[in-house]
């Protein structure tokens, strides 16, 4: 299945900011996390198809993953 997962801030570094992404069935975002090379901790916001999800969440074909990391600033 083909996910489209989009990276944002500190997570680009070194990365991309959008990519499609084939994963096989009853892949979990957990298991993006993996290939990504990032921790589930270290993720702030995580939304499938812009709605908030967690890291246990099902894909399908065709969903858009989103992962924010935390931001700071002031």
């Amino acid at each position: 299945m083909k996910v489209l997962v989009k990276l944002f801030a500190t997570f680009r570094d070194k990365r991309f900011i959008k990519q499609e992404m084939e994963f096989p069935e009853q892949t979990e975002v957990r298991d993006v996390l993996k290939v990504l090379d990032i921790a589930d901790e270290e993720v702030a916001i995580l939304l499938v198809n812009g709605r908030n999800a967690e890291v246990d969440h099902p894909l399908q074909d065709g969903d858009t993953l989103s992962l924010f990391p935390p931001v700071g600033g002031g």
